[in-house]
């Protein structure tokens, strides 16, 4: 690209003008590239690899915050930790010199991976919200395995402990009989349309035609949902942190 930048000058000593205006194109492309920011070339490194804000900012071992500043046009201390997530040099983010990307994010790597959609705390009655974004990818086990719908959830709160914990990662099979005495993420319906749907992870009491019935160990209770609250129940299989 730089080569073509300098070819363009010749343009000046008596140069044929359709070369003229071709070197002139080249120039101008030039001058575009080299108006790139580090933000708009970490964005586009991004993109091809597949990484939302949050992901490549727990690549790099930063703040998601730090990305978001970067990428809006501010600067950033950690261009260094940023290029090694993204695979390029720190030159080439900060003015766009030296060896350029090669190819994005290994499509068949991507497939291995595990999709860990969010739950968030604040729902009515130890309901978590229910958004369904992708928060993250993680390395899929082997229980997993070729099943393309398997997901996994944070836990949120602590009413499963000590079985599962606060914070902790959880593998979520959907195509696996749910029957009594599992563990399970059981999605229901909002109230009003439009609102967040709600999520809990408990253990099966039992299901009968009319309703479901949960219990978890912290406080120890059991309560009672009407099936035709229930998008859907989901069969926990494992632990990411076991």
């Amino acid at each position: 690209m730089l080569a073509g930048c300098q070819q363009a000058n010749l343009y000046q000593k008596g140069i044929p003008a359709d070369y003229k205006i071709s070197c002139v194109s080249i120039q101008i492309s030039c001058i575009l590239f080299h108006m790139k920011t580090a933000g708009d070339r970490v964005r586009e490194r991004r993109a091809a690899l597949k990484l939302s804000q949050p992901q490549l900012a727990k690549k790099a071992g930063i703040t998601y915050q730090a990305i978001q500043q970067l990428e809006a046009g501010g600067g950033s201390k950690h261009l260094v930790a940023i290029a090694r997530a993204l695979g390029v040099t720190a030159e080439w983010l900060a003015d766009g010199m030296g060896p350029a990307p090669k190819g994005g994010a290994n499509p068949k790597a991507l497939a291995e991976k595990l999709k860990v959609l969010g739950m968030a705390q604040c729902g009515p009655d130890g309901w978590s919200l229910w958004n369904g974004d992708i928060i993250d990818m993680v390395d899929r086990p082997a229980s997993l395995a070729g099943v393309p719908n398997a997901y996994a959830v944070y836990v949120v709160g602590a009413s499963m402990e000590p079985r599962y914990y606060q914070g902790e990662l959880v593998m979520i099979h959907p195509g696996k009989p749910v029957t009594g005495g599992a563990f399970v993420l059981v999605q229901r319906r909002p109230k009003n349309d439009g609102d967040t749907p709600l999520a809990v992870i408990k253990r099966l009491v039992k299901r009968t035609a009319t309703k479901t019935v949960l219990e978890q160990f912290n406080p120890a209770r059991s309560f009672e949902i009407r099936n035709d609250d229930i998008v859907s129940i989901h069969r926990v299989v494992g632990s990411g942190e076991a």
